[in-house]
Formats: structure tokens, C-alpha cells, sequence
């Protein structure tokens, strides 16, 4: 129904100007005729009669003339009632197939756009294209920035690529960073890539997301009908696939699915079901990285790593499949398999506590506490042996439930810890709102660190800050003893890194552990001669460094105990 077709006609389709001369005024007239009235001047001069019938007719004409008027009056009236029920019944009917962030078509109504594309074109012989769109670094950009900052960079996108097509193509957000496009009217793929190079094209100037500039990238995967597919189910899964081969290739870039690449293509759609069965049926193996004194003599605990001893692709990290298992839907159970396997190890080792990752996805899970709970109940490890590893992107995804979580977690005993603290933005807001034990100063400090440069200036600040909140300090990446020395000097409390052992089976612990509860250091620090005693000491001079006025200025009357390394004293 056009634009303004309600002014014009009644819900039956009744003109205005016929409800008028059908109704209305010819009832008016009826009643003119049939009342008797008498008409009489003040002083009696004349009177005026109309009596056109007996008083019993005029009686029913008069009642007739008030139940055509009192009708036409409410078909009238009632028009602007249906016209606003049929027009929010249209908004309705529009907003089921759109999504609400972007104002795009959603999912649904894609689906049903390429339905009736493949049979336009199956009865004309033509050809179209579908294009699936995942923005890169998506999550870098909620973690660093926040949700809304994500959510503006999705309607700056889809304002980009709505721009970027013509006006027969259609766009659609298909997912929470993924979006579709209908490519109609293609004659050869190189239309394809026309578009798909324009598309990045348009994606690679800057997005001004809370005032800030961020540079993003998108990959996409390309399916042509009836080449690839004939039917939009196979469309739309050959367009993924084609999707998961560019971001594989280097991401920011386009591929279309190509049938030669068969056995590839293969190897990815089983790589879900061989991760499913590998964490079913304990095909996964845990190493662990020691954790020792900032000395270098002592054990004090390890971090769980998780690998996978592929049939086909042979030993893969973390980095190869965690991915696979969030896009997927593993990670909660893949997170909770590393946790049990992580606490069972972990009795062996009596006095070492173990740090475990844990994942946005498995920390938001609603009983995410009952199950740390039950596999600590489970397995028997103490729950103050249990260290719990969380990025600031946990946190920050939503603070009101991390902040609960946390507390819950703590009040079990269990200790928590903030990764690769220092690179996010809003970490020392962190430090003032959730109850942590421990901050991970991350590695890409240490990497270029020269004596006196700016990154010394910022180690020695957050160790200096850390202490002083009663946090234990940890650095992570550690490679050479410069960096071990330095850190030492500084009152830094735990280090993990090559420098002293990489990531090793359960078996080689037991070594180390021996090895630690015998006296014996893991690593000699040539020249070192503080022991942990002096390390404490060291820890109680003045705060000096970047971060003195910010500590200087933060209430420090909560009285929260230091929480020590199990296994210092």
C-alpha cells in the first residue's frame, strides 16, 4: 500500500466523498424532513410545521436517520483506528526481518531474498554471486574499546557496504561481525572480484569509534550460482568455507570457493568434529610453563597450556584451534576439559598452584562458578591452588557479572589474576573495581626493554604499583638473565619464560619439582645474589616511577591481604 493511500479511502475501500453523500448527508436530510418541529417566534407571531408523515413514521424515519448518521459517523471515525493497526502491523511485519543494531535485513529475510533469487534465476538461465563478510580484529576492537565502540564500528560498516553496492544487490548482518551480500546480475567472477576489491577498498579508511581512530579489515568468501551451488544451503556453506580460506591465508582479503581445493575444504569441515571427539573422548594433552622466584631458585607454580596431537596435522597450539572451538561452539566444553585435566595434575604437585585461562565465552556462562566448584570438588585440589587467568576483554565484556564472578570465586579460594596487564586501556580502573591477586605484566614490555627506556619505566611502575595494592607481580616472556636481573632488582615476585623452561609435559614437572624441593634452583642467575627474603625487603622501599601521584592518591585502607605465591613460604 503507497504512501498516503489511508487519506484517501476507508479499511473497506470507500471513498471519503461517497461516505458523505451515501450517508451522512442524506441522513441529515431524512431527519429534516421527519422531525416536527415547530418553530415559534418570542412573541407568537407565527409558528413553522413540517409534518410530511403520521407521528409513528416520523417515530421510525427519525430513528432510521440517527442509525444511518450514527454508522457513517463511526466508519468514518474508525478509519484512522485500522489505518494506524495496519500500519504498525506493516512496521512489525518489516522488523522481524531486520536487525535492530544495523537496520540491515537479518538473517531470515537473506535467506529468503537468495530463495527467490535462485529461482529467478533457474528460470531465466542467470547467475548471482553471495559474498560472506567477517570484519577482522572484531574482537581486539570490543576488547580494547567496549561494546559500544563495537557496536558503532557495526553500524559504520554497514553503512559503508550498503554505499558500496549498487542499488539490485541486498546486504544483510548475518551474525554478530558477519554480513552477507546478494550479488545479482553476475556474468563473470571478475564482477565478483570487482566488488569484493572495492568493498575492502572502502573498509581500509580509518572508523573514529569513541573519538578514537581504529583501522580495521575485512575478509570475505565468495559462492556463485549455479557454479558452486544451486540450492542457497550449499551456497551459503561453500561461501563460509571460501571465508575461512582467507582469513587462513592472511585475513583483509577475498577468496572464492574453488572445487580443486576439495581436499582442503574437507580438512576444514572435519576439523569441528575432530576437535569435538578429541575433547569427548581425552585426545588433548596439557603442557605447563614453570612459574618460578624472581630468583630463579624456586618453583612456585605452572600455567596450563593446552595442545592437540592431530592425526592428519600433527602437533597443533592453542592458537591453531582455540579459534575453531569459539566459532563453534567448544570452547565452553574445551575450557572446561583443560580445568579438570589442569586440577588433576595439579595434586601431584603438592604446594605449586596451577593458572588455568579462561575464555570470554566460558567466563559469562551463568553457572560458570558451580562448575569451577564441582571440578575442584571433583578432583580434590585446593581451591587456594587454583589460579584463574583472565584478560581484561573478560572483564570489561560485562563488569557488573565479572565483578560477581570474581567475588564468588575468591570467596571459594580460588585466586584470580589479570593477564597481560598494561596493554588494554582502562587497566588501572581495573585494578580499583575487581578484587584481583595478581597482575601478569605482559611480555611485549620485556621485548624491547633497555635499561633506563621507556618500557624499564613502566615495568618497574606497574611492579611498584602492584605491591603497593598487595598484589603479587608477575612477568611473563622471559628470555634472557638481563631481563631476569632486572626484574629481581626491581622487587618483581614471580617470572615465567623460556629463560628458565618452556611449556613441558606432566612428567618433565615432576622433575622440576623434585628438583625444586630439593634446594636446587631452576635456573642459576649468574651474579644474583639476593635471595626471596631480600626480594621482600627490596619490595618495601618507596614507590618511585611513573605511577607514584596515581598510588599516592588511591585509598589504600581496604586492607586486603597480599596474596603470596602458594608454596613462598
Amino acid at each position: 500500500m503507497k504512501r498516503g493511500q489511508h487519506d484517501q479511502t476507508n479499511p473497506h475501500g470507500i471513498a471519503r466523498k461517497a461516505i458523505i453523500f451515501r450517508y451522512l448527508l442524506p441522513a441529515v436530510i431524512i431527519i429534516a424532513a421527519a422531525v416536527a418541529t415547530v418553530w415559534q417566534t418570542e412573541d407568537g407571531a407565527f409558528t413553522f410545521r413540517i409534518a410530511l408523515f403520521g407521528a409513528q413514521q416520523r417515530v421510525n424515519i427519525l430513528l432510521l436517520a440517527f442509525t444511518l448518521c450514527f454508522s457513517g459517523f463511526m466508519v468514518f471515525r474508525s478509519r484512522r483506528t485500522v489505518a494506524r493497526f495496519s500500519e504498525r502491523m506493516e512496521k512489525a511485519k518489516l522488523a522481524a526481518g531486520r536487525d535492530v543494531l544495523s537496520g540491515l535485513p537479518n538473517r531470515a529475510l537473506f535467506n529468503d531474498l537468495v530463495d527467490a533469487e535462485v529461482a529467478r534465476c533457474r528460470r531465466s538461465g542467470s547467475q548471482f554471486a553471495l559474498f560472506y563478510i567477517d570484519l577482522d580484529r572484531f574482537k581486539e576492537t570490543n576488547d580494547s574499546f567496549g561494546h559500544e565502540a563495537g557496536d558503532q564500528l557495526i553500524v559504520a560498516v554497514a553503512e559503508r557496504l550498503a554505499k558500496t553496492l549498487r542499488g539490485s544487490d541486498y546486504i544483510a548482518r548475518i551474525g554478530g561481525d558477519e554480513f552477507a551480500v546478494l550479488q545479482t546480475g553476475v556474468r563473470d567472477p571478475r564482477d565478483c572480484a570487482k566488488l569484493a576489491r572495492r568493498i575492502i577498498d572502502k573498509m581500509s579508511a580509518p572508523f573514529d569509534l569513541m573519538g578514537q581512530q581504529f583501522y580495521g579489515g575485512l575478509s570475505i568468501g565468495i559462492a556463485l550460482y549455479p557454479q558452486n551451488g544451486d540450492d542457497r544451503v550449499g551456497l551459503m556453506r561453500f561461501a563460509d568455507l571460501a571465508l575461512y580460506r582467507a582469513k587462513h591465508e592472511g585475513r583483509n582479503r577475498f577468496a572464492f570457493f574453488e572445487d580443486k581445493n576439495g581436499e582442503e575444504i574437507r580438512l576444514l569441515q572435519n576439523a569441528e568434529d575432530d576437535l569435538r571427539a578429541a575433547i569427548e573422548n581425552d585426545k588433548l594433552l596439557l603442557f605447563y610453563q614453570p612459574i618460578v622466584s624472581a630468583c630463579g631458585k624456586r618453583l612456585l607454580g605452572v600455567e596450563a597450556l593446552v595442545r592437540w596431537e592431530h592425526p592428519e596435522q600433527g602437533f597443533l597450539t592453542a592458537e591453531r584451534f582455540v579459534g575453531l572451538a569459539e566459532e563453534r561452539g567448544l570452547i565452553v566444553p574445551l575450557g572446561e576439559w583443560v580445568l579438570r585435566k589442569a586440577c588433576c595434575d595439579a595434586k601431584r604437585w603438592p604446594g605449586l598452584y596451577v593458572a588455568v585461562n579462561v575464555s570470554p565465552i566460558q567466563f559469562r556462562q551463568k553457572d560458570f562458578v558451580a562448575s569451577v566448584e564441582a571440578i575442584l570438588a571433583e578432583t580434590g585440589l585446593e581451591p587456594q591452588r587454583l589460579e584463574l587467568e583472565l584478560t581484561e576483554g573478560v572483564v570489561i565484556s560485562d563488569a557488573d557479572l565479572a565483578e560477581r564472578s570474581i567475588m564468588d570465586l575468591r570467596a571459594l579460594g580460588v585466586r584470580m589474576a589479570l593477564d597481560d596487564f598494561g596493554c588494554g586501556y582502562s587497566s588501572l580502573i581495573y585494578l580499583r573495581r575487581f578484587a584481583f591477586d595478581k597482575i601478569k605484566i605482559d611480555r611485549v614490555f620485556l621485548e624491547s626493554m633497555e635499561p633506563q627506556g621507556e618500557s624499564a619505566i613502566i615495568v618497574e611502575s606497574i611492579v611498584h604499583l602492584g605491591r603497593a595494592l598487595g598484589l603479587t607481580v608477575t612477568a611473563e616472556g622471559i628470555e634472557t638473565v638481563e631481563q631476569a636481573k632486572f626484574l629481581h632488582s626491581i622487587g618483581c615476585d614471580e617470572l615465567q619464560g623460556f629463560l628458565f623452561a618452556p611449556p613441558l609435559a606432566a612428567a618433565e614437572i615432576d622433575r622440576k619439582y623434585t628438583q625444586s624441593i630439593a634446594g636446587k634452583p631452576i635456573c642459576s642467575l649468574e651474579a644474583v645474589e639476593y635471595d626471596w627474603c631480600h626480594c621482600e625487603k627490596q619490595s618495601d622501599e618507596a614507590i618511585q616511577g611513573v605511577g607514584r601521584s596515581w598510588i599516592a592518591s588511591r585509598s589504600l585502607s581496604s586492607g586486603r591481604p597480599k596474596a603470596g605465591p602458594v608454596g613462598s613460604q
